[in-house]
């Protein structure tokens, strides 16, 4: 078959591996000059960055987007680093000690922090286990890496113990565990890099999103039988993915072309036939897939009258994340001796659904509300000339600004998050050599869409996901506003299902 893949980020590029790999003619159009997306690396004057703290989950051996990496015989080209992350609040710490100590060393910090939730702390754990022993079972069932009835009454057994909690939220579950704001916002604060806040976000998902293996890399990812999550730095920066998924493509005899915008998905009685080109030109194919925003793929390039009344209501009740805005750094010093790892988030408010709602409501908080500062030349010494270092700080940021425009304030808002940052890192803006400002606007470009949603769907309860399969024959929906959600591994894992799917369709 002929396949076109609209998009090409992490999610494009996964879908024309598989599908060049299986005997596919493949073309991807990216209407950006180079690919990558959001999952590309950027360099200037020797320095490099990656567009976020890409510290990724699932890229373990065992797990899902390694597995993917070993099928598209691309795993032995990249080095994998597992590697962890640490928290500062404005009262507070938590970085992992010099000897480890055991798998819930934060548990016992966290009790000398706040002595009154104790037992709380001990009640949240119990909880901790019962979800992540949930996740295991249930990931390894959709895998099919586990069989038989044991593994299903298993996780039915587990799912009653947390049965009372299903429909509440990440809010309710915290004032259940615990009395002091400071302590809710150690489970709550990530969500923050979702925009979803903790009043809407599923109170079940809070142990997925704080997965103790972030916080210490010495902690094992076998525990009695069962399997957490690692957390691992791409050695070289994310680009190193993007580039070797590329040549995969590329060595199949697939097709990459840049500087090409899909003007319309072309449906003819039903099923997708091909696309027009912004030149005018006609591709024709028996296969589309479709990355990036929903609302841009649906209602503009296919339109609204091709689509049911049921998917335009998954459409309609997506919820998109914000954007961000990212000051990246080249440095003569080393950041290092000041913070103790690559990576670390600087919360500096307990008000977590104070923060997220004045972000979705335009207002940029200059750094007030927290930021995070991501040295990737810390796991990756090539990311920096010699004797320099790479630095990122990074916060997330209203789409569009209520008062005045990224372009006006952009320069002014990157002084203001340098100086934030000063604080931890002493001298910073003295030992400043190289500076790259990426606001909402260079996302939205790059992105090609109209609401730069950095993560793709906000994850709030009740709202539906937009599903891979549409009511349009032949086309596809891939990619962070998809069904399967945001993240590297996430969107290279939606795109291997839908490759089975078609995969499936074509042996019927």
């Amino acid at each position: 078959m002929k396949a076109i893949i609209i998009g090409s980020g992490m999610a494009g590029l996964t879908a024309a591996a598989y599908l060049a790999q299986s005997g596919n003619e493949v073309t991807v159009y990216e209407q950006f000059e180079s690919v990558g997306g959001v999952t590309a690396t950027v360099s200037s004057n020797g320095f490099k960055w990656d567009l976020g703290p890409l510290l990724l989950e699932k890229f373990e051996p065992g797990e899902e987007a390694h597995d993917i990496l070993k099928e598209l015989n691309i795993a032995d080209r990249l080095k994998i680093v597992r590697d962890d992350r640490g928290i500062e609040f404005p009262d507070f710490s938590l970085w992992k000690p010099k000897e480890y100590a055991g798998p819930y060393w934060r548990k016992e910090r966290l009790k000398e922090l706040f002595p009154e939730d104790a037992a709380g702390l001990d009640e949240y754990y119990r909880f901790y286990d019962r979800m992540i022993n949930l996740l295991y079972y249930s990931r390894n069932l959709s895998e099919r890496k586990v069989r038989g009835i044991s593994a299903k009454i298993r996780l039915w057994l587990g799912f009653q113990k947390v049965k009372k909690m299903k429909d509440w939220s990440a809010k309710q579950v915290m004032e259940h565990f615990f009395t002091n704001p400071g302590l809710r916002a150690v489970f709550t604060g990530i969500l923050a890099d979702f925009c979803v806040l903790p009043s809407e976000f599923a109170g079940l998902g809070v142990p997925w999103a704080n997965i103790e293996t972030a916080f210490d890399k010495r902690i094992p990812l076998v525990i009695n039988g069962i399997k957490s999550i690692g957390y691992s730095y791409i050695t070289g920066g994310v680009g190193k993915l993007v580039e070797a998924t590329a040549e995969k493509i590329i060595s199949h005899g697939g097709k990459i072309i840049t500087n090409k915008a899909v003007e319309k998905i072309l449906v003819e009685n039903g099923k997708a036939a091909g696309v027009k080109l912004e030149d005018g030109g006609i591709d024709r194919a028996d296969l589309i897939l479709a990355s990036g925003g929903a609302k841009e793929t649906f209602y503009h390039l296919v339109g609204k009258e091709y689509l049911t009344k049921e998917y335009i209501e998954k459409i309609e009740g997506f919820h998109p994340m914000d954007s961000v805005f990212m000051v990246h750094l080249g440095v003569d010093f080393d950041p290092l001796k000041y913070q103790h790892a690559g990576l670390c988030y600087y919360y500096k408010t307990y008000d977590i659904e104070g923060a997220v709602l004045r972000c979705r409501n335009g207002f940029y908080h200059e750094g007030d509300d927290g930021f995070l500062i991501y040295v990737p030349s810390a796991h990756s010494p090539d990311m920096a000339p010699e004797g320099y270092h790479a630095i990122t700080i990074y916060t997330i940021a209203p789409n569009v600004l209520s008062e005045g425009t990224w372009e006006e304030k952009g320069a002014y808002y990157a002084d203001k998050l340098i100086e934030k940052a000063e604080d931890f890192l002493p001298g910073l803006s003295s030992h400043i050599t190289e500076r790259v400002i990426m606001a909402p606007p260079d996302f939205r470009k790059r992105t090609h869409l109209a609401h730069h949603a950095f993560g793709g769907a906000s994850p709030v309860m009740g709202r539906p996901s937009v599903p891979h399969v549409t009511p349009v024959k032949g086309l596809y929906f891939i990619g962070a506003q998809s069904e399967t959600g945001g993240g590297v591994a996430g969107v290279m894992i939606g795109s291997r299902k839908v490759h089975k799917i078609i995969a499936g369709n074509k042996n019927q």
